[in-house]
């Protein structure tokens, strides 16, 4: 169950009660905080199913339900009430490259993300999990008798082909997954039996659980993102040039494709109908799927989803305000938010804000590893930053940009990381231009006649803000920084250009002030890029960030801080005990705020979540990330139509 009083958030017209939840079917009164429930026992003859579903076992072509799930399906919690069976979930998306339209309603992985992240990581394919004593053996002991969408058996066999026809084969995969390869060395699996197997590491894998099994531990390819650590042998191998000479790679990878309607699947609906010239994505209920609710009724509920293609994001916007759609937050803009609110109850839909799990909508990486040594020098000092923190108007940015929905803060992680600490989102987070000036003063910049600072040289100091060509609400908000730094004496010019050509310069260390939408505000552990210098993505220090990539093989040594919030990452990555994890990862995080690393103006900006007033299950608040995969998380195979 989700812990009630998990989303401490104020924001604009929604106020919520620490002690309760809110669901879109009535207050649910708050529960007391057990371990995770114990999963009822479900006789046999009790279990029930759609009635599609019976209508094809009384004609001979699907075999009785209990036959087709697991010896001990997942049995699924409802957020609200046992559900009722049928209807259409219409959703609408922009395309292929649009993937998570459609795969975060599917999140099926080995282990799951919790629905209320502050809690561990969930059963999910895998019943059960368990580390040998040296922390460098993970025995994963499957669910008996899961069957793919086609009613073939999974077993063991799924996971040691990805493994050794997928991972390994360079053809297909440059490198395994990092979380896969500890101390140099690629992990080793050992086949217990058919449902049983155990992954060795030549060091504790701390990134198992977390990174591995319940971020990217679904089928693979999982879109482009490329993760996976099962695939349908029986159907797959038949494709594999290591198995069919006559096959190819392309051949391969058009048949292992998401899309690829011949492809069996373990979600609860399966993508039936796709193709060249689709206008519509049509995905249908799986026969096989291998949930269960607490009364013995197999999931899903709803019979199947349809989302229509749209070229751009306005016209998907505009069907939904005229109704069109039963559940969707993904392309629906904030700025329409009114519109949505004038036409609701016209339409029959309710306009829920769920908070996404991002630290700022925009944030600002003053480049500690400028090539420039003046500058680098300025920005690596912490009063430097503190003071570029504290001369931004965030309640200003927050009117402007985004209709005062958001919440003015620093960059650190929501309150709904398991890392939060009351106090640390407003960490040189006020507006003081009394502070900034004095701190810039004392860090020797002084001013010239123009007004404007010199470096401690006396040279003229100026700096450049980049960013991409963002939309109007965020150049916006660029406009109101540049002004801000200006009148506390740091001459500021701003940038904007497409996304190839910024990404370009932010990765090879060439901007100076670096802007981007963060996200990884609830486990930000789990791709730590603005925790510390990781790789060529922190642009708080990109050549920083590669030297620790590489080993020192490549980029520059950075600062003694640097290295030890590296070093404190490393103990992260090496170790197996939950707690333990949680002290480093809180100190990394406390460490980053402290020193202002990145710098924030507002976050938690709420997604305009449309929800058919008819649908169920679905709760009035939730903190979204796409690195949990929201809303698979809360299982959308028990979400139904009263």
């Amino acid at each position: 169950m989700m812990r009630k009083g998990s989303i401490s958030l104020l924001m604009g017209l929604l106020i919520l009660c620490p002690a309760t939840l809110l669901f879109a079917g009535g207050r649910a009164e708050p529960d007391p905080e057990p371990p995770t429930p114990p999963v009822p026992d479900v006789a046999p003859s009790e279990y029930q199913e759609a009635p599609e579903l019976q209508a094809m076992v009384r004609a001979g072509q699907l075999p009785p339900v209990e036959e087709r799930l697991p010896e001990e399906p997942l049995v699924v919690e409802p957020i609200d009430s046992i559900g009722k069976y049928g209807g259409t979930w219409r959703r609408g998306f922009t395309g292929i490259a649009d993937f998570h339209a459609f795969g975060r309603h599917v999140y099926e992985p080995v282990l799951r993300w919790p629905r209320d992240p502050r809690d561990p990581v969930q059963p999910g394919l895998a019943r059960e999990w368990s580390w040998s004593d040296d922390g460098k053996t993970l025995t994963l002991v499957f669910r008996k008798g899961l069957k793919w969408s086609d009613g073939h058996p999974f077993t063991t066999a799924d996971i040691t082909f990805w493994w050794n026809d997928i991972a390994l084969d360079t053809n297909i995969t440059a490198a395994p997954q990092a979380e896969w390869v500890v101390g140099g060395e690629p992990m080793e699996i050992e086949v217990v039996n058919d449902y049983t197997i155990k992954l060795k590491f030549a060091e504790p894998n701390g990134l198992a659980e977390t990174v591995g099994l319940a971020f990217h531990g679904n089928q693979w390819p999982l879109g482009f993102e490329r993760f996976g650590f099962f695939a349908p042998r029986h159907y797959l191998e038949q494709y594999h040039p290591a198995y069919n000479s006559e096959s190819t790679y392309e051949v391969f990878e058009d048949k292992a494709i998401d899309y690829n309607t011949e492809r069996p699947v373990m979600t609860a609906w399966r993508i039936t109908e796709w193709g060249p010239g689709a206008t519509r994505l049509v995905a249908t209920r799986n026969p096989y799927y291998w949930k269960v609710d607490p009364a013995g009724n197999q999931l899903p509920y709803i019979d199947r989803i349809v989302l229509t293609l749209f070229e751009e994001a306005e016209a998907l916007n505009l069907r939904a305000i005229e109704g069109g759609y039963d559940f969707q937050f993904r392309r629906i803009s904030l700025s329409n938010y009114p519109a949505f609110q004038r036409n609701k109850d016209r339409y029959g839909y309710d306009i829920l804000l769920w908070p996404d799990a991002v630290p700022s909508k925009l944030c600002y990486f003053f480049n500690q590893s400028i090539p420039d040594e003046g500058l680098r020098t300025i920005f690596q000092n912490p009063k430097f930053r503190q003071a570029m923190s504290v001369a931004i108007n965030r309640e200003e940015i927050n009117e402007v940009s985004y209709l005062g929905l958001g919440v003015p803060r620093a960059f650190t992680v929501v309150p709904d990381s398991p890392y939060y600490e009351p106090g640390i989102d407003e960490f040189y987070a006020q507006y003081d231009p009394a502070l900034a000036n004095r701190l810039l003063d004392e860090i020797g910049l002084e001013r010239g006649r123009d007004g404007f600072r010199t470096r401690p040289d006396g040279s003229r100091l100026s700096i450049t803000m980049e960013g991409m060509d963002w939309d109007r609400a965020t150049l916006d908000e660029m406009e109101l920084v540049v002004a801000a730094w200006n009148d506390v004496g740091i001459r500021t010019d701003m940038r904007t250009m497409s996304r190839d050509i910024y990404w370009t310069r932010a990765t090879s260390n060439e901007i100076e002030v670096a802007t981007w939408t963060e996200s990884r505000a609830i486990d930000p552990m789990v791709d730590p890029i603005w925790v510390f210098p990781f790789d060529e993505r922190s642009w708080m220090a990109p050549a920083f960030g590669t030297w620790y990539k590489t080993d020192g093989r490549l980029g520059e040594e950075p600062p003694e801080l640097m290295k030890e919030m590296m070093r404190l990452y490393d103990q992260y990555k090496i170790t197996v005990d939950p707690v333990e994890q949680n002290e480093i990862a809180r100190r990394l995080v406390r460490m980053n705020a402290e020193n202002v690393f990145v710098v924030g103006t507002v976050g938690l900006t709420p997604n305009v979540v449309v929800v058919n007033r008819r649908m169920r299950n679905i709760p009035e608040t939730y903190t979204t990330d796409w690195i949990y995969m929201a809303p698979g998380a809360l299982d959308p195979s028990h979400w139904y139509f009263e």
